[in-house]
């Protein structure tokens, strides 16, 4: 099969329309159409399904489009280093982030990496979560990806960057907003608001929460949305890992919690195991030993 016609496929699978993936591959529409009919009849099975709002994968679409990905992924991956042997060394680099991770000194480290180790680097930055950003590494859409690691994932190498405090959010005209750091012992008897349990640092708080006896809700996806309900109710009490994003709110003060470590929840520089392009290679180590300064020097 024609790895071009994999990459229509891929493209058209993700944006689950036709005119949308020719534009984006720079082809025609019929040129398109053609292309997953002739991968359709060498299959034997059908990829897509038509709906009202556009197309779908089929079932076996979907499984197909998981080793389609990864395919291509192996493929190009194969034509970096065989041209590098070459001598044609690449200076690209497609990374994926989550959003708690681009403060200061995020964009500092990629700086230092540019200096030190690669002058011509050029980045595509995607933003996401990290229940978003795996599945984009496990697919080769992206080299290396900041993020938060899941329990059970394969094929993957984590290596521990920075991580992130534990933190009460609470209004600034709470009695509570004047302390230097607190005991989850004194809020048993408060309702706390927190992260939906699919978040990667719930397991985490999910452990102190029961340690201590706290009444929680978990209903939210991020410290953005906690911080706001914080900013519109005085008497909100939140409990999450600080961000820079937190910044963003003037009236939402947060305080450290004594009962656990200070670096509660952690990030990961996570790469596919697998051989890498020398500039790939030279990030991930590098970015293993960079030293991220405590996150909450960010508000000095």
């Amino acid at each position: 099969m024609r790895i071009d016609y994999l990459r229509y496929f891929k493209r058209l699978a993700e944006v689950g329309n036709y005119t949308k993936a020719s534009q984006d591959l720079f082809i025609a529409q019929p040129t398109l159409s053609l292309a997953i009919k002739r991968m359709e009849e060498q299959l034997g099975f059908p990829l897509f399904d038509r709906t009202k709002n556009g197309i779908r994968l089929t079932e076996s679409g979907q499984v197909f489009y998981e080793f389609a990905s990864r395919c291509i992924d192996d493929y190009e991956t194969g034509v970096r280093l065989a041209q590098e042997k070459q001598g044609q060394i690449s200076t690209s680099l497609r990374l994926g982030t989550i959003y708690a991770m681009q403060g200061k000194f995020f964009s500092r480290a990629l700086d230092d990496f540019g200096r030190q180790c690669a002058p011509d680097l050029k980045i595509t930055l995607k933003q996401g979560f990290t229940r978003e950003l795996i599945p984009m590494l496990k697919r080769g859409d992206i080299d290396v990806a900041f993020c938060s690691k899941i329990e059970g994932t394969t094929g993957l190498v984590f290596n521990e960057c920075w991580s992130q405090p534990l933190v009460i959010g609470v209004n600034k005209k709470s009695p509570l907003a004047r302390r230097k750091g607190i005991s989850l012992r004194e809020l048993k008897d408060k309702e706390i608001l927190t992260y939906v349990p699919q978040s990667p640092p719930s397991p985490e708080i999910e452990k102190v929460v029961e340690e201590y006896g706290l009444h929680v809700y978990q209903g939210y996806d991020d410290e953005v949305a906690l911080s706001s309900l914080v900013s519109r109710n005085e008497e909100s009490i939140a409990l999450f890992c600080y961000s820079f994003l937190v910044n963003a709110f003037e009236d939402v003060a947060c305080i450290p919690v004594w009962d656990v470590p200070v670096d509660f929840h952690k990030t990961y520089v996570v790469s596919r195991n697998e051989s890498h392009p020398q500039i790939v290679s030279d990030f991930i180590a590098f970015m293993s030993e960079y030293h991220f300064p405590n996150i909450l020097d960010e508000k000095e």
